[in-house]
């Protein structure tokens, strides 16, 4: 059997420099999936199962706030309140983030669904079935409704009827939020490409990175930002040239912002960055307790984003400075929504949170379930894939360096192929990863 240790090169532009000390199921599952790619087959990144975790970003529109949760719900509140206005149930987990236009809601579904529901009644307007899960959030424009799929597929809608107009494929699954730049659509795919279609969904060109494109790009003037999991943030002309590009310590899994000539954008690393749009150097970074799973969003010059650490933070957008944190009881991974001087977002507790600016919470809104959506390999690759096992060498320590040692400092890991169909990764703490 093959063996991987955390120092080995399985993947280019990949390695495991995560803090051991932070070890958890997250980190667990970015091991494994690294691994079993490096084999030749890409998979998407990992399953979330049924719970009441808010993973997506929730959006504030005419008074209410809607958002869709992982206990298979799509719902509608009063934003002053909190209270429950509607909820349209489908039939699996809910990460794609609402858009809006002209009194129709928009979300996609892992149950393959993209859904246009009323806004004021939840009523279905119509949906349209793709192949495979919508994760990818879908964006309007010029009645068009665009999203990608883990069927990696592109797809443009007419969004008033849902009838097919366009689909473009790619060679990997579409996790990746679309936007739209001087009518150019620019998203990523699991096959490494950055792509950029017209919007009759015609190839303009495609910029290939070392790692894949997951979340959602930025642009203003003649530029064009995204991320990769190769640990690097690009920034490419819309002619599809690179301009500069900057390297984090670990991979970019987060959407990237562009403001006041500034690029964030967060890291596996633990770190929020701030760079110069123009030239790529760095700002200011911002160290978290754990890795940041989402980008942010910004407002009055205030960076707010959340991170697995179950913190949201507000940040001075242009020194870096720490301004207040509201801590949850879960990851916040979704981008804050910000209106009328109200912070409003999910996390993996259950809970949606409606904070003030500053920090005092104003209400929070618990989803039907109230047990965490746990996060599993996908079921493609539970034949063959990964085990990671943490070795600690205690005695080692203690003999070299004469005194006591904690078990989280200290080991290595390595990875042989088992069958993972009797294996559960979930829980795994500090202590005998086997």
């Amino acid at each position: 059997m093959r063996k991987y240790t955390s120092d080995e090169g399985l993947d280019e532009g990949i390695s495991f420099e995560f803090d051991k000390k932070q070890f958890g199921e997250l980190e667990m599952l970015s091991v494994l999936i690294t691994i079993e790619r490096s084999e030749g087959r890409i998979n998407p990144i990992w399953l979330i199962r049924v719970g009441g975790s808010i993973f997506n970003n929730p959006l504030a529109c005419k008074g209410r706030v809607y958002f869709g949760a992982c206990d298979k719900n799509f719902y509608a509140l009063d934003a002053k309140t909190g209270e429950e206005v509607w909820k349209f149930e489908t039939m699996d987990v809910n990460t794609s983030s609402p858009a809006v236009y002209e009194g129709i809601v928009y979300f996609g579904s892992y149950d393959h669904n993209l859904y246009a529901l009323d806004m004021e009644t939840g009523e279905l307007v119509w949906k349209f079935t793709a192949m495979d899960k919508i994760y990818s959030n879908p964006i309007i424009h010029d009645g068009i409704i665009y999203f990608g799929s883990y069927d990696k597929n592109f797809y443009a809608l007419d969004a008033k009827t849902g009838e097919l107009i366009w689909r473009f494929p790619t060679k990997g699954p579409i996790c990746s939020h679309p936007i739209i730049h001087k009518d150019v659509i620019y998203f990523g795919s699991a096959d490494r490409n950055f792509y950029a279609l017209s919007t009759d969904g015609r190839l303009v060109w495609k910029y290939q990175a070392n790692g894949e494109v997951r979340l959602r790009a930025d642009a203003s003037g003649d530029t064009v930002y995204f991320g990769s999991m190769d640990k690097n943030v690009y920034a490419v002309s819309l002619e599809g040239r690179l301009k500069w590009r900057y390297q984090a310590n670990n991979s970019v899994a987060t959407s990237v912002l562009f403001a006041n000539n500034s690029v964030f954008f967060g890291s596996r690393d633990n770190y929020m960055y701030a760079l110069d749009a123009e030239t790529g150097k760095e700002k200011w970074r911002f160290k978290t307790k754990s890795m940041i799973f989402e980008a942010s969003a910004i407002h009055k010059g205030v960076l707010y984003f959340g991170g697995c650490d179950n913190t949201l933070y507000a940040v001075d957008a242009n020194t870096g400075e720490r301004l207040w944190i509201f801590r949850a009881k879960g990851m916040v991974s979704s981008i804050p929504a910000i209106h009328d001087n109200i912070v409003y977002f999910g996390s993996w507790d259950c809970n949606l949170y409606a904070v003030k600016i500053g920090g005092e919470l104003v209400w929070k809104f618990r989803t039907s379930l109230s047990y965490q959506s746990p996060i599993e390999i996908e079921e493609s690759a539970l034949r063959t894939t990964a085990e990671v096992v943490w070795k600690p060498g205690i005695e080692e320590e203690k003999a070299r360096k004469g005194e006591e040692v904690d078990i989280a400092d200290y080991g290595t890991f390595s990875g042989t192929y088992i069958d993972t169909s009797k294996t559960d990764y979930l829980g795994f703490k500090k202590k005998g990863y086997k």
